[in-house]
């Protein structure tokens, strides 16, 4: 292991045999060379470890646990990682040479900087470019309307990292990253680098949010309660914490309409979710959720 190192790249991982290689290699050809590679394997039945094992590299630790799901997995390395600064990877995701590079001039530039976001982009398993993730404004502000970091972008302070884990609840799984970057926002200036360094690698086996009817359902009534709960942001939200649950609930309709629910509790989040935003007429997921509940 490296000793001391600058950053610890936390890697969670279930399954992903056929990935996981070439995602570790990404980062272990990283042009900054201080950092540490946690790869956290949350349960795998699939040759997974393996595939890990055969990589030597000193910077890398394997730790196998009982599967818990991504936030336990991420908490999980977040208790091991001794870097000064934390940072995740999607298992199935890939880091540009520059993207520790990029971070460590940006953390030089703003020493204090507790979080922040460096942009991305989207392709597919070939390489053809599907969207570009950058970003820019106020991010404390926008994070309310929706999710739109990548875990991939997102470096911590170590004592940022270690005083707001990723809620557990399995049940809050997929909204978990969304709910823990509203409560780091509610504390710290969480900052923006236009700059892309990593690649969200769409597949056929990339885990998407659906579900049940009911999975979704309790999955955005309790982000909307773990949102709306805590203390910190209610202090410095107040009322605008109801564009997070307004998005949360549109977003509940769309998921809901993609796994052919009732048009009955499509329409009932569809409106909950303009109660409490009007703004999110003007979402293009409105005119999806619409399109479904006239024509189905």
């Amino acid at each position: 292991m490296t000793d001391n190192p600058f950053f610890s790249v936390i890697i969670p991982t279930y399954n992903r045999a056929d990935f996981i290689k070439k995602t570790i290699a990404s980062v272990l050809d990283q042009q900054f060379k201080s950092f540490e590679v946690l790869v956290v394997d949350d349960g795998s039945t699939d040759n997974t470890e393996g595939v890990i094992r055969s990589i030597s590299d000193p910077r890398i630790l394997y730790m196998k646990k009982q599967n818990g799901e991504r936030a336990a997995a991420r908490n999980f390395g977040i208790d091991h990682a001794r870097g000064a600064y934390i940072t995740f990877l999607d298992s199935d995701d890939l880091l540009y040479p520059n993207h520790l590079q990029q971070a460590r001039e940006f953390i030089i530039q703003n020493p204090d900087v507790a979080a922040f976001h460096q942009s991305f982009d989207v392709k597919t398993d070939t390489g053809r470019p599907i969207r570009n993730g950058i970003l820019d404004g106020n991010l404390n502000k926008k994070i309310l309307s929706g999710n739109i970091l990548s875990c991939n972008g997102v470096f911590l302070k170590e004592r940022c990292a270690r005083e707001n884990k990723f809620n557990e609840d399995r049940a809050l799984s997929s909204l978990e990253d969304w709910e823990l970057w509203i409560r780091i926002c509610a504390r710290h200036p969480f900052l923006l680098s236009p700059t892309i360094t990593s690649t969200i690698v769409e597949h056929d086996t990339r885990s998407v949010v659906s579900g049940s009817t009911d999975q979704i359902m309790k999955k955005i009534d309790l982000f909307c309660d773990y949102v709306t709960s805590d203390e910190q942001n209610k202090i410095v939200y107040q009322s605008a914490l109801n564009k997070a649950t307004a998005s949360a609930k549109t977003y509940a309709a769309l998921h809901l309409a993609m796994v052919k629910s009732e048009r009955r509790l499509i329409a009932q989040y569809l409106i909950n979710g303009l109660k409490d935003n009007p703004g999110e007429i003007f979402k293009k997921r409105f005119l999806v959720i619409l399109k479904f509940l006239i024509l189905g």
